[in-house]
């Protein structure tokens, strides 16, 4: 104990005197190239001095951890190092810290590193390409990291990208969670892997050919279809080196988090696993969830839908199972109103979640007609045929192949019909905390008004005008009144307090 101590004692003191020796001037001037703010670029060069220090025997990831010195105020003692040697040795690929190391050191235009070492502006490099540049360049770490363990392959199994994905979202989470239960982590990991991963591996085999994707393959699929993966990559990275120190204005990518959900819900009960896939479509799926509309507590009615989301106002989450077990549905961030005629804004799609994730994109072409909303509920299409359909009876539903407003494609399987009949219908707010609190408000005032107006109809104090209004008098239900008077069979009934038609014999 005495031991490391002192050796960390003097690892912090080799940082200071490194830093000292990168004066104030240099260290603004690294601000400026590169995407990180100075107490970040300050970490990140205690970081290199760690990682060139030949004398420490740790590896890769367990440097990177250890050298901040967030990691001793939020998992103090050797927890932080017990964590990093979970992630290594359980949970991720391996040798991916060596892969991972090398596919940081990638870029030729930086000067060559220092006695075998990678130089400071190389791995500041290296780190910016796995979130701080953009998503394409986290792609390219990811695809370099599964290349170096297939002996530098030019085509990969599309298993092999997704695997690493999906272990890289557990992996953060390990490292910062403050009651991280490791042995409960890994045996979900391993209990969801399959079908964690199954429907994203169809998808993007379905990219290339045989099962087999190229880089350029992966970089598309990637761009239309799952543009949160490459996030798996960051988040692990960030919060390895900043341990959750999220400087909002200076991350250039969105923090991967699984979905917490509100409350159960039948359709993830069964398909929890595919919440990674359908996280990875994109960012307003990260986070808490809350529960909108659900056919089991709410009831199969399209008034009690109608309800629930009437005037609620941002990321919505509509998902369906069908009776034949496919998960389908569409994303939108709007508010939510009954109207005659479409409407909606071009962030929403659509998508097959099982067996396969498959994503409708908007194609630009008919730019409003993404809802409609009012005796059921259609996306996409026109009136007459919506590309996705729920009628007012919420039975013989239609999920069609082709429309101007989404990409064309089965929303059901190939082998399936275009109509389906409903297991479960779910809606849900998403988008975070700030996003749902701020949609329930919306909603809460909109049910203001609604109510306000049913009263003030219900509640009138001048009857003369509403009976003006209305002038029942003047119907045809009451015209037999009019011509039977004056006719010398019709007469009062006074005994039965009505009229009496005499008829003749």
């Amino acid at each position: 104990n005495i031991y490391k101590s002192n050796n960390k004692l003097s690892t912090r003191k080799r940082h200071q005197n490194y830093i000292a020796m990168t004066s104030e001037a240099e260290l603004n001037k690294l601000a400026d190239r590169y995407p990180f703010d100075i107490s970040e670029i300050e970490q990140l060069v205690r970081c290199h001095s760690t990682i060139t220090d030949t004398k420490n025997a740790d590896t890769f990831l367990t440097k990177i951890a250890l050298s901040s010195p967030y990691s001793y105020f939020f998992l103090p003692g050797d927890e932080m190092r017990r964590r990093v040697e979970i992630v290594e040795d359980q949970i991720l690929p391996s040798g991916f810290a060596s892969c991972l190391r090398a596919a940081m050191s990638v870029d030729l235009f930086v000067d060559c590193a220092n006695e075998g070492h990678p130089s400071l502006e190389r791995f500041l490099e290296g780190v910016a390409d796995c979130g701080q540049r953009g998503h394409k360049e986290a792609l390219r770490v990811i695809w370099d990291c599964c290349s170096y363990s297939a002996a530098f392959e030019d085509k990969l199994e599309s298993s092999i990208i997704i695997d690493l994905c999906y272990r890289l979202s557990f992996a953060a989470d390990v490292i910062i969670s403050p009651d991280a239960d490791a042995k409960g982590i890994i045996a979900k990991l391993e209990s969801e892997h399959d079908s964690a991963c199954s429907a994203l591996e169809r998808s993007l085999a379905h990219a290339g050919e045989g099962g087999y994707v190229s880089k350029a393959n992966f970089f598309l699929w990637a761009e239309n279809t799952a543009p949160m993966l490459s996030s798996t990559l960051s988040t692990l990275m960030h919060n390895l080196l900043f341990h959750g120190k999220w400087v909002k204005h200076r991350l250039n990518f969105v923090l991967f988090q699984q979905p917490k959900l509100d409350q159960h819900s039948d359709i993830f009960e069964a398909h929890h696993p595919n919440l990674f896939a359908l996280c990875c479509t994109t960012p307003s799926l990260a986070g808490d969830w809350h529960n909108l509309y659900s056919r089991q507590f709410h009831g199969a009615s399209m008034n009690r839908l109608q309800y629930s989301i009437l005037g609620y106002k941002g990321p919505t989450l509509v998902v369906i199972e069908t009776d034949q077990e496919h998960v389908i549905g569409g994303f939108f961030n709007t508010k939510w109103k009954k109207s005659h005629d479409y409407y909606g804004e071009g962030s929403g799609f659509l998508f097959q979640l099982f067996p396969t994730l498959t994503v409708f994109n908007p194609t630009g072409e008919d730019k409003n007609n993404f809802i409609h909303l009012q005796d059921g509920l259609g996306f996409g299409g026109s009136k007459n045929m919506p590309r996705l359909f729920i009628p007012a009876s919420m039975e013989a539903c239609n999920a069609g192949v082709m429309d101007k407003t989404f990409q064309t494609g089965n929303l059901l399987p190939d082998d399936c019909l275009e109509k389906f009949n409903i297991k479960s219908i779910e809606v849900w707010g998403t988008g975070g905390e700030e996003a749902i609190s701020k949609g329930l408000a919306s909603r809460a005032k909109q049910r203001e008004i609604t109510d306000s107006a049913i009263y003030q109809a219900r509640v009138v104090k001048d009857k003369k005008p509403l009976v003006g209004d209305i002038n029942l008098l003047d119907t045809p239900l009451y015209k037999h009144r009019e011509e039977a008077r004056g006719r010398s069979e019709f007469s009062v009934d006074e005994q039965h307090g009505g009229y009496r038609l005499e008829r003749g014999q």
